[in-house]
């Protein structure tokens, strides 16, 4: 069903709150809304008996039946991430007629975040070193011209959308005749420039002197030279040619696709010493937590990190031997003694409770004032 048809076929209630969000999302996010909520006026439709959905059933609705719609939409056969995203949906559009009057707030209450459905944590999917390096050499002796940006896509972390889209004139050279690849407007709505190394820039003159690299579907406004929707026809072929170039390769029991390559670029990136600040910087991620989800933190990674930890603990340790042998002094400060006296005070001691408890009233006051009291000079214990 295309998407005009499913828009057509929404009740009215749902296209006024489609309109209404257009006004600040893209369209796609508002066919995504469509989709999404067509299935749930398929439910009110069957739960109303009605051809088709108004208002005022709208304003029948109870927790109940949105409890019900869950169990409904547990039948189907979805993705547990997509049930939550149309359980989400669901919710913006009650909370807009919540605040159009229609509904009451609390019917808001069954599709609070806390009682939906947990979604899985999948590990990432980056290749193994040695599939990393045969599919890297696969693409560097192919003869298909596709090739060429298949190995861009590996070595510069892209997402497939933005590999399409990148322009002609995508390579950026600053005052220091330093190279960088200019990753336009894509899925967060951030551009941004990604360091190209030198086989990185022969690769893209690669590509352009390969154009067209399919005949009479191509021009000079992108890159890669192929024309039509990025999403669809142009995806579909990429595809075709992945496949026809890899065969039937797997990597650990899994499919190779292209986001598996940019997985592996973030992962190789970590592993490499790169920070994981910058890792988001090169991925074009808002967030940390979703540079953190690509990044796979590698056995030898953890080991070398755990290493290096114990090589810094092991030397503080050896530091404070020295300086107890060597009878040299620490620099502390005075109320943090007293602060360890009324420890030691509290657990040593023979007093009664009553003499204990004046005793540490009165060093409580004494860590106070020294707390407070500020010195010219460092405090030193000799040890």
């Amino acid at each position: 069903m295309t998407m005009k048809r499913i828009k057509d076929k929404l009740s009215k209630p749902i296209r006024d709150f489609t309109m209404f969000e257009l006004a600040h999302l893209k369209p796609g996010t508002i066919a995504t809304y469509q989709i999404e909520l067509r299935h749930f006026q398929d439910f009110l439709c069957d739960l109303f008996s009605t051809p088709t959905i108004h208002r005022k059933h709208i304003a029948m609705l109870k927790k109940y039946d949105l409890r019900r719609y869950m169990v409904n939409l547990n039948r189907k056969n979805l993705a547990p991430f997509t049930k939550l995203q149309y359980l989400l949906c669901v919710r913006k559009y009650l909370a807009w007629e919540v605040q159009n009057g229609v509904v009451a707030e609390d019917i808001l209450e069954p599709l609070d975040r806390a009682h939906l459905p947990k979604v899985p944590e999948y590990l990432p999917r980056p290749l193994s070193l040695k599939t990393d390096l045969h599919l890297q050499d696969l693409f560097r002796k192919s003869d298909n011209p596709c090739a060429y940006t298949f190995l861009l896509l590996r070595l510069t972390g892209l997402r497939i959308s933005e590999l399409v889209n990148l322009p002609w004139d995508c390579v950026m050279t600053n005052a220091k005749n330093e190279h960088f690849l200019k990753v336009p407007l894509g899925k967060l709505d951030n551009e941004r420039l990604v360091p190209l190394s030198q086989e990185a820039i022969q690769l893209i003159q690669k590509i352009k002197d390969s154009y067209p690299i399919r005949r009479g579907k191509c021009d000079r406004k992108r890159l890669i030279g192929l024309k039509g929707p990025a999403a669809s026809q142009v995806h579909a072929y990429l595809r075709y040619q992945f496949q026809k170039l890899i065969g039937p390769l797997t990597d650990q029991g899994k499919p190779i696709t292209f986001h598996r390559l940019r997985h592996t670029y973030a992962t190789s990136l970590l592993t490499g010493g790169v920070s994981i600040v910058s890792i988001m910087k090169l991925l074009g991620h808002k967030r940390i937590e979703m540079s953190l989800r690509y990044a796979k933190v590698t056995p030898s990674h953890l080991r070398n990190e755990y290493l290096k930890a114990m090589s810094v603990l092991e030397k503080q340790w050896l530091d404070n031997e020295n300086a107890l042998h060597n009878g040299s002094s620490q620099a502390v400060e005075p109320s943090s003694i007293i602060s360890q006296l009324r420890a030691f005070t509290d657990k040593a001691s023979n007093l009664n409770n009553q003499q204990k408890k004046i005793l540490l009233r009165r060093l409580a006051r004494l860590q106070q004032t020294l707390a407070s009291i500020s010195f010219s000079q460092n405090f030193e214990l000799h040890l």
